[in-house]
C-alpha cells in the first residue's frame, strides 16, 4: 500500500505540470456536446456583421486588399513603404482590423489526437490532446491568436507525452503487482465564444491514476484575437462583496439536485481564495452573454456533488460586468456551434514504453490469490497500527520537553459560556470546523462510519489540485466496545484535520463517554508524500473542536462529563504527552492571537501566554 501512495503523490506531481496547459475536469460537465451548447446561452441567431459608414467600408476594402498583396516574400513594398520580411508576414500588426472584423464570427476547427503507451500488446496508458486550427481567412486576419493556439496545440502534445513517459516506471510496478490498471489523461474541449474580441475556451480534464476513482478539473483560455493575449479577469468583471453569494444562488439554480449536497459555507468563504491574482484559482470564460464559472470536484464539498460550470448572465447581473465584451444584444446571442467545426479523430499516435511485463504477475494472467493488489485500489487507505500509542520506526520516541509553555493570563468562569456570543463581543472568529479552509489547504469530511466510510480530503488551495484523499476505514470498528446506554453509539468521527510541513495530523472520536468506548479523541500523524502512518497518540487526549500545531508541539485538549478536562501539549514529532494541564471543563477551541492564546472550554474562559 505504501508503495502504491507513493506512486500516487508522484503521479499527482506529473498532473501539475500538465495542468497549467490541459488540466480540467469536468463530471459535472457532462458530455461535450451539451457542455457547448449549454455555453452559448439561449439564442439561436447567428451573429450578424454591423453596418460599416463609408469610411469604416473603404478601411474594411484596404483591409481587404492588403490580405492579398501584403508581405509577399519576394520583398514587395506594404503601404507604409517599408520592407516586408517573410517571417512577419502573418503577423497581426501587419494586417488592419475594422470594427467589422471585432464584430463577425471567427471561424475555427479543433481535434482531439487520442495518444496511447504500450508496452508490446499491454496498454498501461492513454490521453487525449487537442490542436486548434482558424479558417484560412481568420488565420491571416488574426495571426496573433493562431500563434497563440499554435503554443497551446504543441505544448499540449509535449505536457501528455510526458505524463505518459514519465509514468513507465510506476505503471510497470503496477501491472507487475497484479492489478494493472491503466493511466488516463482524458482531455474535452468546450468552445465558448469565438469573434473578434474575445475566443475563448475551457479544456477539462479527467485523470485516472489506477486509484479508487479519478479527478476533474479545468483549465480556461480567455484571448484577445487581435493580440494573441490574454484577457485578464479584471478586465471583464467587477467583483462585489455578494459575488460568492450570487454564484452560488446561480449554481444551485442551474443545477436541481445541488441544494442538498452542497458545502455553501465552505464554498463561499473559499471563494476569495479564488479570486486572488486575477483569479488564478478560478476557471471562467467569457460567453456572448455572460461568464461561464467552472468548478473541479471537490468544489462543491464531497467527491459526490461532482464537479459544476455555471452562467453568470450580464443581462442578470449587469453590475458585476465592465462593458468591454458586451456586444450582443438578449435577443441575437450567436450559437457557438455555427463557427466552431468539430473535426473527427486523429489518428492514435503510440508510444513505445520500452518494456516488458512479466506475464506471470501481470493482471491479464489469472490474478494470483484471492485479493492481490487490493491496496491499489484503496490507494489512500490510511494504516491503523493498532489501538493503543505507537511510533513508527526509525523515529525518536522520547518524550522530550515542550517546545511552547502556556503560563495562565487569566480565567473568566461562568455557568456556560456560550462560544458565538464570545466571538461576536471579542471581534475573534472561532476556528473553523470541518469541512473548513485555512488558506493553504482545504479540507472535507465523509463521516460516515455507520456505512462504512471514514475519509477525508485535502485539496491544494493555491492550483485548486488534490492533495490527496484518506481513507480511515481501519479506525472505524474499535475493539473493547463498553457497557451502558451508550454503547451503540460510537461510531466515530473525523473531528479535525491540519497538514503542516508532508505531515497531516488527523483526530479521530466519538462523541460519548469513554466509558461507552475508550478508544477516541486520538491523533493520527500520517506522512503525505509515503503514505507512511507515522504515528498515533494516546486515547483521550483530543476531542477538542480544533488543535493547534506551534513549533514543535500540538496543543489540543479533551474533557468529558464525570471525565478529567485537560489542555494537553503532544510531541508532533512522535505524538507523546509532554505536558498535561488541570482546566475547569471540556475544552473546545484553541484560539491563537499574537503571542496569546484563548482556550475556551464548556465554562471557562482561559487566556494564556504562548512562551
Amino acid at each position: 500500500m505504501h508503495r502504491r501512495n507513493r506512486l500516487y503523490k508522484k503521479a499527482i506531481a506529473i498532473i501539475l505540470i500538465c495542468a497549467m496547459v490541459l488540466s480540467a475536469g469536468c463530471a459535472g460537465a457532462g458530455k461535450k456536446d451539451d457542455a457547448s451548447a449549454n455555453s452559448v446561452g439561449e439564442g439561436k441567431t447567428k451573429a450578424v456583421q454591423t453596418t460599416e459608414n463609408k469610411d469604416d467600408a473603404s478601411a474594411q476594402g484596404k483591409s481587404a486588399e492588403a490580405d492579398g498583396t501584403q508581405n509577399e516574400a519576394d520583398g514587395t513594398k506594404n503601404d507604409e513603404g517599408t520592407q516586408a520580411e517573410a517571417d512577419n508576414s502573418n503577423t497581426s500588426d501587419s494586417v488592419e482590423i475594422s470594427e467589422a472584423d471585432l464584430s463577425s464570427p471567427i471561424e475555427f476547427s479543433y481535434q482531439k489526437n487520442p495518444v496511447q503507451l504500450m508496452a508490446g500488446e499491454t496498454e498501461m496508458g492513454s490521453g487525449y490532446y487537442y490542436s486548434i486550427t482558424l479558417d484560412k481567412s481568420d488565420k491571416d486576419k488574426f495571426s496573433g491568436l493562431q500563434k497563440s493556439l499554435d503554443e497551446f496545440n504543441s505544448k499540449g502534445e509535449a505536457d501528455l507525452n510526458e505524463s505518459l513517459n514519465s509514468s513507465i516506471e510506476e505503471l510497470k510496478e503496477i501491472f507487475e503487482s497484479g492489478w494493472g490498471l491503466a493511466y488516463e489523461y482524458d482531455h474535452d474541449l468546450y468552445p465558448i465564444r469565438s469573434d473578434g474580441r474575445v475566443f475563448s475556451f475551457v479544456v477539462s480534464n479527467y485523470t485516472f491514476l489506477a486509484g479508487a476513482h479519478g479527478y476533474n478539473d479545468y483549465t480556461n483560455y480567455n484571448i484577445d484575437p487581435v493580440t494573441g493575449k490574454e484577457i485578464k479577469f479584471d478586465d471583464v468583471m467587477k467583483v462585489s462583496d455578494d459575488f460568492a453569494q450570487i454564484v452560488e444562488d446561480e449554481l444551485i439554480k442551474q443545477n436541481d439536485d445541488l441544494d442538498e449536497c452542497m458545502d455553501k459555507e465552505s464554498f463561499i468563504e473559499g471563494m476569495p481564495g479564488r479570486l486572488k491574482d486575477d483569479a488564478k484559482g478560478l476557471c471562467w470564460a467569457i460567453g456572448y452573454d455572460g461568464v461561464w464559472l467552472y468548478f473541479e470536484d471537490y468544489a462543491m464539498g464531497s467527491y459526490a456533488a461532482g464537479s459544476r460550470y455555471v452562467k453568470i448572465s450580464w443581462f442578470d447581473h449587469p453590475e458585476l460586468f465592465t462593458d468591454t465584451f458586451q456586444n450582443y444584444e438578449k435577443d441575437s446571442v450567436p450559437e457557438i456551434s455555427d463557427v466552431a467545426k468539430e473535426l473527427k479523430d486523429a489518428d492514435t499516435a503510440i508510444i513505445d514504453a520500452g518494456i516488458t511485463i512479466n506475464a506471470g504477475d501481470s493482471a491479464e494472467s489469472d490474478g494470483g490469490d484471492e485479493g492481490e493488489g487490493e491496496d491499489w485500489w484503496y490507494h489512500a487507505v490510511v494504516k491503523n497500527p493498532g489501538w493503543t500509542a505507537w511510533v513508527a520506526d526509525g523515529i525518536d520516541t522520547s518524550v522530550g520537553t515542550p517546545s511552547v509553555e502556556l503560563k495562565e493570563i487569566s480565567h473568566n468562569k461562568t455557568d456556560w459560556l456560550d462560544e458565538d456570543a464570545w466571538s461576536g463581543k471579542m471581534g475573534i472568529p472561532l476556528p473553523e470546523g470541518l469541512p473548513y479552509n485555512d488558506g493553504t489547504y482545504s479540507y472535507s469530511v465523509v463521516n460516515e462510519a455507520d456505512e462504512g466510510t471514514l475519509s477525508l480530503t485535502v485539496m491544494d488551495e493555491a492550483n485548486q489540485t488534490l492533495n490527496g484523499n484518506y481513507f480511515f476505514d481501519e479506525f472505524i470498528d474499535a475493539p473493547d466496545q463498553g457497557q451502558g446506554m451508550f454503547a451503540d453509539f460510537t461510531e466515530p468521527y473525523i473531528l479535525y484535520a491540519a497538514l503542516d510541513n508532508g505531515i497531516l495530523y488527523v483526530s479521530i472520536g466519538h462523541f460519548t463517554y469513554a466509558a461507552a468506548n475508550p478508544h477516541k479523541a486520538y491523533i493520527v500523524a500520517i506522512d503525505t508524500i509515503s503514505g507512511e502512518t507515522v504515528w498515533k497518540s494516546d486515547d483521550l487526549v483530543c476531542g477538542s473542536n480544533n488543535f493547534l500545531i506551534e513549533q514543535d508541539s500540538i496543543i489540543c485538549g479533551y474533557g468529558f462529563t464525570d471525565e478529567p478536562d485537560y489542555i494537553y501539549i503532544i510531541n508532533r514529532t512522535n505524538g507523546k504527552t509532554q505536558k498535561q494541564i488541570k482546566v475547569a471543563s471540556a475544552p473546545s477551541y484553541f484560539i491563537k492571537q499574537g503571542d496569546q492564546l484563548y482556550v475556551l472550554t464548556y465554562n471557562t474562559e482561559y487566556l494564556y501566554q504562548i512562551k
